[in-house]
């Protein structure tokens, strides 16, 4: 049982790795980053059905976050899309499956895209994508897309949710989000060092409450 304090402390955390752009512009792709949240796949074909792009990605094999998925990530997402919106075309449903972390989904899914169409890939034809990610990973999906491929616009738009239903969601799974918030700033601060993600200025506040959970 975690004191009022280290809640407080991890909210502020969750608040800064829960990042969301101000305003959503159409882009050329929804991608959305594998877990075992099912939030991820129907929010993603709610953008669509919005009309903010046209072609869905979904990425993401077994890995640290499937949790007790008996597939794969982004196997597991396209059929959560399927029962929500049945009318999304096959032909606008992208699936990777094999990648393992981050760098992983953002990596395989441009070899990916390259074997479909040359010409609509990370490197030559998408200028604009939307990510779509569980919440606590929102900043370093963002701060990874930043360092791999910087010419191209990542907008932010996490599903809506709260540090409670997400708490409540990870406690389903036997899993302590506070921990894994922790976790998350650590690579924050040690990734950028390995090139795996851009740098990132963290706000005083936030690495105030980071140590104390420490």
């Amino acid at each position: 049982m975690y004191s009022e304090e280290t809640i407080r402390n991890a909210k502020n955390i969750f608040d800064y790795l829960n990042t969301r752009d101000k305003k959503l512009n159409k882009a050329d792709i929804i991608i959305g980053f594998g877990h075992f949240d099912m939030k991820i796949p129907r929010y993603c074909g709610q953008l669509y059905m919005g009309g903010y792009a046209t072609k869905i990605l979904f990425t993401g094999g077994k890995g640290a976050g499937s949790a007790d998925l008996q597939v794969a990530e982004g196997m597991a997402f396209k059929k959560e899309l399927k029962k929500a919106y049945a009318e999304i075309p096959e032909n606008c449903i992208i699936v990777e499956s094999e990648s393992a972390n981050t760098s992983e989904n953002i990596q395989y899914s441009e070899n990916m895209l390259k074997t479909i169409d040359p010409d609509f890939c990370f490197q030559n034809g998408i200028h604009t994508a939307i990510a779509v990610a569980c919440a606590y990973r929102q900043k370093r999906v963002w701060l990874c897309m930043k360092k791999l491929y910087p010419a191209i616009v990542v907008l932010n738009e996490p599903p809506y949710t709260t540090f409670e239903e997400e708490e409540a969601l990870f406690c389903s799974k036997n899993q302590d989000l506070i921990s894994l918030l922790r976790g998350e700033l650590e690579r924050i601060q040690t990734y950028p060092e390995k090139g795996f993600i851009a740098e990132e200025n963290i706000p005083v506040d936030v690495m105030t409450a980071y140590r104390s959970l420490l």
